[in-house]
């Protein structure tokens, strides 16, 4: 069976799942197509509107943004290394957020409250400071952190 076009094997690969340009190039070359073929079938993607960096942006910080919780911070981290730079990512986030209507202190509330479920029975300050390590590592705000901490260790007394 004779090896497919890049442009055909990135249809495929669309076909299973959105990329952006960055990981759709990334793939192509993993498969050894060579530059002209790669920049060729990226061109008639994009001009079919088939790859679509700004629409894969905001899918991805929807999904990410109402299945984990995931923060602002978190987020652009994770499209920066998919290849979705500065304002680009900024602008995909601030409207998920604005479509959704989601409120930031709620989210991290449900996410740190989901968090000391599987904590379990600590010692209060033990539980305290690895709810706060987990928020933090998750890429919240430190003011956002010390609040819902402190909001619920006090529920919990």
């Amino acid at each position: 069976m004779p090896r497919p076009t890049a442009y055909n094997y990135a249809l495929n690969l669309l076909a299973a799942r959105p990329y952006s340009t960055q990981s759709l190039r990334r793939k192509l070359v993993q498969k050894e197509y060579t530059p002209d073929e790669i920049a060729g079938a990226i061109e008639r993607l994009t001009d079919n509107g088939l790859l679509n960096d700004a629409r894969y942006a905001e899918q991805y910080a929807r999904s990410k943004i109402l299945s984990t919780g995931a923060s602002k911070r978190r987020l652009q981290q994770e499209l920066y290394r998919k290849g979705i730079k500065g304002e680009m990512a900024t602008n995909a986030i601030a409207t998920v957020i604005e479509d959704e209507e989601i409120d930031s202190a709620v989210m991290i509330e449900r996410v740190a409250r989901k968090k000391l479920a599987q904590l379990g029975d600590l010692e209060p300050l033990v539980l305290r400071r690895r709810l706060f390590a987990f928020l933090a590592r998750r890429g919240y705000e430190l003011e956002d952190i010390k609040s819902v901490v402190a909001r619920l260790s006090a529920a919990s007394r």
